[in-house]
């Protein structure tokens, strides 16, 4: 069989604050195949949580539901200040080092989003670091007989999404009313998490079920293959993909790099000042 399923995995439930939860992906119960994505919170926040932080080799991608109450306000050590709207996003492309902090624009109004973390790979770790954005009329979509798509990053039938990361990387917000069929093209790694109802997955003879706050992942050969996504009732949930870099990770609090030295190089430019300053509000 030309695709590979990972288990199912079940995102767990904590609050992490009295303004912060989240269920989070344990992304390696995914043997891998989640690859490039190494961190996924699908959170609701109501207040300041986390004070200004660094970033370093990965991207922080910060991505608000349409139904979210509330905006989130994103500061970056770049100079950014601005609010993603819901609907929005905004790709934190850390690589060498920014510091940046996220709360809502409005303390007390709910947000509800997903924070991702995305791997880079060893050649883009040190690029300068960057910000994208896209407010959420930015973002185009696809309407088939049984789906109605937002293209976030990456194309979908021949529409390109706003954000364009250095390195290939898909997000699409899919909300299912009874069929989709995903062509697999790119030998990329697809996550497919879902936010509400129930689905089957079905590629290369197997079925899986998903429900709410369930993901799986999968591979592919080199030859072209496709994934049937179906529901009975209609279902929401996101399918992301990406290129595995196939190195070597290592990691310590907000940096990821590819070994110790790495970390090391990483923590003496974030205490040089060299990934920049930003004071709390």
């Amino acid at each position: 069989m030309s695709i590979k399923f990972s288990p199912v995995a079940q995102a767990s439930y904590s609050a992490f604050s009295a303004h912060f939860s989240a269920h989070r992906l344990n992304v390696d119960a995914m043997n891998g195949l989640a690859a490039p994505v190494i961190g996924f919170d699908h959170f609701r926040t109501s207040g300041p949580t986390f004070p200004p932080h660094p970033h370093a080799g990965f991207s922080a991608v910060s991505y608000l539901f349409e139904d979210s109450a509330g905006g989130l306000r994103n500061r970056d050590s770049l100079g950014h200040d601005i609010v993603i709207e819901p609907g929005a996003m905004v790709w934190t492309q850390a690589a060498r080092g920014v510091v940046h902090d996220e709360q809502p624009a409005t303390p007390g109004i709910e947000v509800h989003g997903l924070q991702l973390f995305v791997n880079l790979s060893k050649a883009n770790k040190t690029l300068a670091p960057a910000m994208l954005h896209a407010d959420s009329d930015q973002i185009p979509s696809v309407t088939t007989e049984g789906a109605h798509i937002r293209v976030v990053a990456g194309t979908l039938n021949g529409v390109t999404g706003p954000i364009k990361p250095a390195e290939p990387f898909s997000f699409f917000d899919l909300k299912l009313e009874s069929r989709f069929s995903l062509n697999l093209v790119d030998r990329q790694n697809v996550m497919f998490y879902v936010l509400s109802g129930n689905l089957e997955i079905e590629g290369s003879g197997e079925q899986h079920q998903l429900s709410a706050h369930e993901a799986i992942s999968l591979s592919y050969g080199a030859e072209p293959d496709h994934v049937s996504i179906t529901t009975d009732a209609g279902a929401h949930l996101l399918i992301l993909s990406g290129v595995d870099p196939k190195e070597p990770i290592a990691a310590y609090g907000p940096f990821v790099m590819n070994d110790q030295a790495g970390l090391q190089a990483a923590y003496s430019r974030y205490v040089a000042g060299e990934m920049g300053r930003l004071s709390p509000l």
